[in-house]
């Protein structure tokens, strides 16, 4: 049985994947930086490893005996520059010694600004955000090591996932502000469509890529179910809430202003663009390739969503 390594697991995306391949019985091992990240977010009986990602020596331990190395490690938006290259390279020299397959999760900022229609994998990356251009360059590192015969790649790409754990900036609030009744937030324009995965799928569609020969050497659009405008999926997150709809978008003027005080709107800026036009990504390799994978439709996972944040808020009281 082959061993999956996930790295970064405590994480929206790592834990659904550990969690998913943990219901499959395959052979998954954790690791995280900090162990109690675990803690209910996949099961006891998964191994768990203690690495700190930045250290080279703890990533290479971490991934010794690895047939397939999922890459999901992040830090906050304002430590890309600083540590993501180190990171991603202690992964990929790791990942190497054991000529493993490496799962790197994509995304699309490499592209910049996309055009009105949905865009397909060849469309040109041709970025101009610090994140964007850093994306670009890590990935080209990636796919040079696969080239030489050193890694297998499998480059996955997806718009932004919402879902069990999904306790980020933008996320986190909108759901916990419709379970209490509270103004959410849409940090752009409400009327233009942008693609949405929930993590449970995005995880799946790593999880059957990794293990397909075919898929390694590409890149795929995975983009979930058919794209909503932030206004529509408002509407919805409210509605299977059983509130009535409060929320707003943000203008680029607000998200300055708030980047005053606020790291994270401060770096958000410059990807705003992704909020203010369509997010479109043309998925049909994907499917055309595996057509039993489905999505899950965004009402029933807000609705697993909000039951995710429902148990959380109750846990905290106990």
């Amino acid at each position: 049985m082959r061993r999956h390594i996930v790295l970064g697991a405590g994480g929206a995306l790592g834990s659904a994947i550990v969690r998913g391949l943990s219901a499959a019985g395959e052979d998954v091992v954790a690791v995280l930086r900090n162990t109690s990240r675990g803690i209910n977010v996949f099961s006891d009986s998964v191994p768990v490893r203690r690495v700190d990602a930045r250290q080279a020596h703890q990533v290479s331990f971490a991934v010794h005996d690895a047939d397939i190395v999922y890459h999901c490690l992040n830090v906050p938006y304002r430590d890309w520059q600083r540590l993501m290259p180190t990171i991603t390279s202690n992964v990929l020299q790791a990942a190497c010694t054991r000529e493993a397959t490496l799962v790197f999760i994509g995304n699309v900022y490499g592209y910049g600004p996309l055009g009105d229609a949905p865009v397909s994998e060849s469309y040109p990356l041709r970025a101009a955000s610090r994140k964007g251009v850093l994306r670009n360059q890590l990935e080209q590192t990636l796919r040079k090591a696969h080239r030489e015969g050193r890694i297998q790649l499998v480059l996955p790409r997806f718009p932004d996932y919402y879902g069990p754990n999904v306790t980020n900036r933008l996320f986190g609030p909108i759901f916990q502000a419709a379970l209490r009744g509270g103004k959410a937030f849409w940090p752009g324009r409400l009327d233009v469509p942008h693609a949405l995965i929930p993590v449970e799928d995005a995880a799946q569609a790593c999880i059957h890529l990794s293990q397909v020969p075919e898929a390694r050497g590409e890149t795929w659009h995975v983009p979930g179910p058919p794209a909503l405008t932030g206004g529509q999926f408002l509407e919805l997150v409210y509605a299977s809430a059983g509130r009535k709809p409060r929320y707003g978008g943000i203008s680029k003027m607000a998200l300055r202003a708030i980047g005053i005080v606020s790291s994270d709107a401060r770096e958000l800026v410059e990807l705003q663009y992704q909020f203010t036009s369509p997010l479109l990504m043309d998925g049909r390799k994907f499917s055309d390739a595996f057509a039993q994978i489905r999505f899950t439709p965004h009402e029933v996972a807000i609705r697993e969503t909000l039951q995710w944040f429902r148990e959380r808020d109750q846990a905290a009281l106990r």
